[in-house]
């Protein structure tokens, strides 16, 4: 199963994104969650998406969140903990820890 969060993911559709997610762990297929979609969001959208994590995990159900969050969100993915969302980007790749190259010269 494959859900495509868009538009407003704020509070005030925070019921209806836990409803998709129960559903789909009901369910108990593997769910995939996009985020691409999404124009704007609150804290309630991460921490729905850090409960369901762990409601799938208890459940031995494969749920993977999708690190194609719009670049306008990747902080606030990260400043609740769900920085793995924020997808690799082409300056980073090269400045992995102990990759790092001395610029100064």
């Amino acid at each position: 199963m494959r859900i495509d969060l868009d538009g407003d993911c704020t509070v005030a559709v925070a019921r209806t994104i836990k409803d998709l997610l129960q559903n789909a762990l009901a369910g108990g297929e593997p769910t995939q969650v996009s985020l691409a979609g999404v124009t704007r969001a609150d804290l309630s959208l991460f921490e729905l998406l850090w409960a369901a994590r762990q409601g799938f995990s208890s459940q031995g159900v494969d749920l993977v969140i999708l690190p194609d969050i719009p670049e306008h969100l990747e902080q606030a993915a990260a400043w609740t903990g769900l920085a793995e969302l924020r997808p690799p980007r082409a300056d980073a790749v090269n400045q992995a820890p102990g990759n790092a190259k001395d610029m100064s010269s």
